[in-house]
């Protein structure tokens, strides 16, 4: 009777560095989760690693794992070694083992298999047989890849941005990725408003002017969206919308203001004070025409039980 021997051995994780490649696809929820797991059962799946050439450790799967361990200050833990000669077959295995469980979005494939052709000069053929995928498989998942700008990618290997959220960023042009990103992360913009605001910026019947402010200003440009997206430049956007948006919006600098407030001394305000004036008085016309237009006389405004702002993203 043959029998299978596991190469596992007792390591000292805190030795074994995270692998950016495949940190890429794991989501705070999916960590969330396994960090509860973990808690509750222990460590049911282990860490794969490979023992590179050079020396030291490399995660082949189980990145989450590693970090939510090193989060939980343990030291030792049994991982499985796997033994890999040539440094270019260490993404390739990466992808193998995660698609055994669909982890990978089509961005983050697209990613590491262009990190291995740079660094292991493999050709887009070699890499489908290697991988066992059609060579159709690969050059849609590099395409994704390319079309990405490389400050955004840089975004999603350091875990700024979901790469889910980034592959739809790869569907507008590469110049203005970047600044849409980043306001899209300055902002906490959710995914279903990031493929809204992109689903619009390519609708050919969008005037420059929304598509700007698309880019430099998503938060307002996600209030000046129908629900249904620009239809036509003779439509505008929905009125309703746009004040549900600014009103959002204001909220929002309010309570950066508020924060700016709390935490600077009086004597650094000082020299903001003729600006700080001016935003007085335009407040003071606001807060009059909103008592004219929204309170009506004799009564006072009435906040609904547990509504004291407007909601935020779910």
């Amino acid at each position: 009777m043959n029998t299978m021997k596991y190469p596992i051995k007792e390591v000292n994780i805190n030795t074994i560095p995270g692998n950016r490649m495949l940190g890429i696809g794991i989501s705070k929820s999916q960590k969330a989760l396994c960090k509860k797991s973990i808690k509750q059962y222990g460590l049911v799946m282990p860490i794969v690693t490979v023992e590179k050439p050079s020396g030291g450790m490399m995660v082949l799967k189980g990145d989450s794992e590693l970090s939510v361990l090193k989060e939980m200050k343990v030291d030792n833990a049994d991982v499985f070694v796997a033994s890999i000669k040539d440094p270019a077959d260490i993404g390739k295995a990466i992808l193998l083992l995660s698609s055994l469980h669909n982890e990978l979005n089509h961005i983050s494939e697209g990613l590491i298999l262009r990190e291995i052709i740079k660094l292991g000069q493999c050709s887009q053929k070699q890499l489908a047989g290697q991988l066992m995928k059609s060579e159709a498989w690969i050059s849609k998942r590099l395409s994704l890849a390319e079309r990405l700008n490389d400050d955004v990618a840089a975004m999603v290997f350091s875990k700024v941005l979901c790469p889910s959220v980034a592959q739809n960023i790869a569907r507008i042009p590469k110049d203005v990725q970047h600044a849409f990103a980043m306001n899209i992360y300055a902002n906490d913009i959710p995914k279903s408003i990031v493929e809204k605001l992109v689903s619009t910026y390519g609708n050919k019947n969008t005037p420059d002017s929304l598509k700007q402010t698309i880019i430099n200003d998503p938060l307002t440009a996600a209030g000046n969206i129908n629900t249904t997206g620009i239809k036509n430049t003779g439509i505008k956007a929905d009125e309703g919308s746009k004040l549900q948006g600014s009103l959002k919006l204001m909220l929002k600098v309010v309570r950066d203001l508020e924060s700016f407030f709390a935490s600077w001394q009086k004597g650094e305000i000082q020299k903001y004070l003729a600006l700080i004036a001016s935003v007085e008085a335009s407040l003071t016309r606001f807060l009059t025409l909103l008592h004219h237009m929204v309170i009506s006389p004799g009564k006072s405004a009435e906040v609904p039980q547990g509504r004291g702002e407007a909601d935020g993203n779910c």
